[in-house]
């Protein structure tokens, strides 16, 4: 008995492209994975909701090969995003200051006699 998503709830728009997509854990790895937020017939993978909110997805697999109680079925947007060639644009590194100068005369350390000021 395949289930729908709610129609806003936890969608964000993706920065390539703009498409509406959800976040998801996958099980197993922990790692996040954007998905469409539409389900599809055509999704490789299926994807619940947890009772504590979350979103999860698990591939489907020869042994699981059809959504089971309420999991729907997901396309991952990495296979579906048209905002550019598949490379991520790195955003540039931030700019640095200057270095600061260090005191040219490094004062002693603590229990050692110091150098006597000149008056």
């Amino acid at each position: 008995m395949p289930t729908t998503p709610h129609p806003t709830r936890g969608v964000t728009p993706c920065t390539r492209c703009g498409a509406q997509i959800r976040w998801a854990t996958v099980v197993g790895t922990g790692q996040r994975m954007p998905l469409n937020a539409l389900p599809s017939p055509m999704g490789g993978y299926a994807a619940y909701t947890a009772g504590s909110g979350g979103l999860y997805v698990r591939e489907l697999t020869r042994d699981r090969a059809e959504p089971e109680y309420l999991e729907w079925k997901a396309v991952s947007h990495f296979s579906s995003c048209t905002g550019g060639s598949g490379q991520q644009t790195a955003a540039p590194p931030p700019r640095s200051r200057s270095a600061r100068r260090r005191p040219s005369v490094q004062p002693p350390l603590w229990g050692q006699p110091g150098v006597p000021r000149q008056r």
